[in-house]
């Protein structure tokens, strides 16, 4: 076990049994037939925190982790798209909103998920078309102001993301 995750036994190339040794600086598995580095490379997530009439989009979620929390409208980067690509992808498969991309609001690494470490990127965004209807692992779609927000956010990067809104929100006042 490395890093207290379990690697791969077996190379997905050549199905040779990897071993153990040390490259670029750290204990991995590795293959000695085709040379294939197992790297326990953590999950990158990507969400959209998004404004509309100066509200924030927000989703309560159907699914573990997190099971009936509110969070920022956000999942796991697909192999086949950018970060963006998902963001936005995400925000309507869950609200049913469009969302346009207005900047990069914060990037923050996690470990405390259940499974495994990752990275999630969160952009800026404001609404641009569709009616609100939950979809996807959403049960709920609602629009919060600045001092309106639920309690019960999901996760500590989503906390974070919406205390910085709060903020500007507050200094633009």
């Amino acid at each position: 076990m490395i890093d207290g995750r379990a690697p791969y036994t077996y190379c997905p190339h050549c199905r040779t049994e990897l071993k153990e040794q040390l490259v670029f600086g750290r204990t991995r598995r590795v293959c000695s037939e085709c040379g294939f580095v197992h790297f326990l490379d953590p999950k990158v997530g990507a969400g959209v925190l998004a404004e509309r009439d100066g509200k924030v989009v927000l989703v309560r979620r159907a699914v573990v982790p997190a099971l009936g929390s509110w969070c920022l409208p956000s999942g796991f980067v697909e192999y086949d798209e950018g970060p963006e690509q998902a963001a936005i992808r995400e925000f309507l498969e869950e609200t049913g909103l469009q969302v346009q991309l207005t900047g990069l609001l914060d990037v923050r690494q996690y470990r405390n998920d259940s499974r495994g470490p990752g990275i999630v990127i969160l952009y800026r965004g404001q609404v641009i078309g569709g009616e609100p209807h939950p979809g996807d692992d959403a049960s709920e779609v609602g629009l919060f102001g600045p001092d309106k927000l639920p309690e019960d956010i999901a996760f500590a990067t989503h906390r974070r993301a919406l205390v910085l809104w709060q903020r500007e929100v507050r200094r633009d006042d």
